[in-house]
C-alpha cells in the first residue's frame, strides 16, 4: 500500500482549508487506513458528527475521499458510493480495543 501516495492525494486534493494529520492506529487498526473527516463549523453546529472512513488503502479511494471533502464533506455533500459505509467514532470505538 502506498501510504505516502495516499497522504499526498489527501493533502493536495482535499481543498485549501483542509489539513491532514497523520497518526498511528486510530483504535481500529484492522480497518486501516482510517481517515476521520471533521465537519465544517456550520455542519457541526447543525449536529453533524465527524465521519470515519475506513480502508482508505487505494489511490482511487483516496481520490474519492478528497473529492467529498473538497465538495463540503460531512453534513454538506453526499459521499461517493466508493467510500462505502461512513461510520461514527462511537461505532469504531466498539469495533476494537487495539491501542488502548
Amino acid at each position: 500500500m502506498d501510504h505516502d501516495g495516499i497522504a499526498e492525494i489527501l493533502t493536495h486534493n482535499s481543498g485549501p482549508d483542509t489539513e491532514l494529520v497523520r497518526t498511528e492506529c486510530l483504535w481500529a487498526c484492522e480497518l486501516s487506513n482510517v481517515v476521520v473527516v471533521n465537519p465544517s463549523p456550520g455542519a457541526r453546529h447543525a449536529g453533524t458528527r465527524p465521519a470515519w472512513i475506513t480502508h482508505v488503502n487505494t489511490i482511487e479511494r483516496a481520490e474519492a475521499l478528497a473529492a467529498w471533502v473538497r465538495d463540503g464533506g460531512p453534513g454538506i455533500a453526499k459521499p461517493s458510493p466508493e467510500l462505502g459505509r461512513i461510520r461514527t467514532g462511537a461505532e469504531i470505538a466498539r469495533t476494537s480495543n487495539s491501542g488502548w
